[in-house]
């Protein structure tokens, strides 16, 4: 049986407390985003999945295999989820089969707040919504009650003066 380890932080007059799960879900988390922004910018798959991403047809007529690529992303994309849910829920302790709904639109909204295809920034969005989830408690108005409002009150921000989001370039239009 695991147990949590849990550490006490002194940060200025008051406490951070950290559990040994958080701090391994922090470290497997970005342990795994260095691996796959590794893999896709340097493997020959990972160039066939970014030229299959911007161009299935051109692709094909470089010799990729859209098919293959695009079934490749989606285990890749699963193996993730799938190590993400083991790990956050030893971090819960308790799993519900309704759990994931919730964390799949904070997902999105990581995305889509760091940018579409950045997978440094879909990261970043993560650990901007972490943070805002955690700390809206005692330092945003309204307290824990609205943390999904502040949640999606940045992304709306975010939008509306960046579309592309926080590490999206933006869209090119060529003649």
């Amino acid at each position: 049986m695991f147990v949590d380890t849990r550490w006490d932080l002194k940060v200025g007059d008051g406490t951070v407390v950290i559990g040994s799960t958080a701090l391994l879900l922090i470290v497997v988390s970005i342990l795994g985003a260095v691996v796959l922004q590794t893999y896709i910018s340097r493997s020959r798959m990972g160039r066939a999945m970014r030229a299959t991403a911007q161009d299935p047809d051109t692709a094909r007529l470089m010799g990729v295999n859209p098919n293959r690529t695009i079934v490749l992303t989606f285990v890749i994309g699963a193996a993730l989820a799938g190590l993400a849910g083991t790990l956050y829920g030893t971090h819960l302790v308790a799993v519900d089969t309704e759990l994931g709904f919730m964390y799949g639109i904070f997902a999105f909204t990581a995305a889509v707040l760091g940018g579409i295809g950045s997978i440094k920034g879909a990261v970043i969005g993560g650990f901007v919504i972490g943070l805002i989830k955690t700390l809206s408690g005692q330092y945003l108005p309204g307290g824990i009650a609205y943390d999904l409002v502040w949640i999606f009150v940045l992304l709306i921000l975010v939008l509306v003066f960046r579309p592309q989001g926080l590490f999206g370039e933006p869209e090119r239009v060529r003649a």
